[in-house]
């Protein structure tokens, strides 16, 4: 988890949400304003934020105005429109395929939802992105926010897909899976199936979407090169003022997640290779970001073998193993230095 909450930073767009909602309910909208404590005048600010206090202002804003009978994420959804992400939504619109619209997505998602972090991973024919909170607002909220960041994901995708067609001239099907982990889904699964146009799955290990490689590949029609850079200069310039993690330092993290998944331990040639970098020029980067590979190599192998700690009966030796670890006791000592606990005692909370 993150070690301080109260540094996140989140876009404005989340109070046109609220508004929208309470808009519908027929309900004051100055109440926005009066609980989070800004006023009109400063909304309009060039660079203006919320703190996390004024998030979840918000968010208590409309819990209290959701109704029964329908999931609260697919409510919140229909007050949030794919043109609320703004810069994000038209770099995604003018890039040359879905699957770097969905780059853009993956990016610049520090800048529209700070306390998750997504991680991209290729299986097979597929492109699997993970979703994963760094800040535990606890439950519903954690599940609520992970459905709505899953769904704003497939609006976006559904919507660029209007653009592109396939060889008989027709819209080509999006084909995305989606994955949750949460099972309080469950009994809105026909409401879920119909807004993603697909199965929804709940009780599952990970929250993801799965989208085909081969869907991705497509054109955009939409695609305009000189507004596209345009856009992504701007979208960089506001990331490289953002606390959230750097697009390198992203980028190492999503390839070693997916070695990860495969059962393998990706070495910093490997990785430069699949980032189009030299390792020179990958370790530089990862300088200037204040990172090293080692630091990033070792805190995620912590963070999955907490996980498969967890979630699986996995032996310790095999874990150490799949880690990379030629010894299980070279495990056990960094993963106490990691996590102040030892690889049994993690274990135990589980059975």
């Amino acid at each position: 988890m993150l070690a301080n909450a109260n540094s996140l930073r989140f876009p404005t767009y989340y109070i046109e949400l609220a508004e929208s909602l309470l808009r519908s309910r027929q309900r004051d909208l100055a109440q926005v304003y009066t609980r989070c404590g800004i006023t009109p005048a400063a909304r309009q600010q060039e660079g203006m934020t919320l703190n996390l206090p004024q998030f979840l202002a918000l968010v208590m804003i409309c819990q209290e105005n959701l109704l029964p009978g329908e999931p609260s994420s697919l409510q919140l959804l229909r007050h949030l429109p794919v043109t609320a992400h703004g810069m994000i939504g038209l770099a995604a619109m003018t890039a040359d395929t879905l699957d770097q619209a969905l780059d853009v997505g993956l990016r610049y998602f520090p800048l529209t939802m700070p306390a998750f972090e997504l991680y991209r991973q290729r299986v097979g024919n597929e492109a699997h992105v993970l979703v994963r909170r760094v800040c535990d607002f606890g439950s519903p909220l954690n599940e609520t926010l992970t459905e709505l960041i899953i769904g704003s994901f497939n609006s976006m995708l559904f919507f660029a897909s209007a653009s592109r067609l396939g060889s008989a001239g027709k819209m080509i099907e999006l084909g995305m899976l989606v994955e949750f982990a949460h099972t309080s889904g469950e009994e809105y699964i026909e409401n879920f199936n119909a807004f993603f146009r697909a199965p929804a799955k709940f009780g599952c290990t990970e929250n993801k979407f799965i989208v085909p490689r081969s869907v991705l590949q497509q054109p955009l029609l939409t695609r305009n090169h000189n507004a596209h850079t345009a856009l992504i200069a701007t979208l960089e310039w506001q990331l490289s003022g953002n606390a959230q993690p750097k697009p390198i330092t992203q980028k190492v993290r999503n390839q070693l997640m997916l070695g990860f998944s495969v059962g393998k331990l990706f070495s910093a040639n490997e990785i430069a290779y699949e980032l189009g970098l030299s390792t020179r020029t990958m370790s530089r980067r990862l300088n200037d970001e204040g990172f090293t590979l080692p630091a990033i190599m070792e805190s995620l192998r912590m963070e999955r073998a907490e996980f498969l700690l967890v979630s699986s009966d996995i032996q310790v030796a095999k874990i150490a193993q799949q880690l990379g670890y030629a010894e299980t006791a070279a495990f056990s000592r960094a993963f106490k230095r990691h996590t102040g606990k030892s690889p049994s005692d993690v274990r135990a909370i589980k059975g």
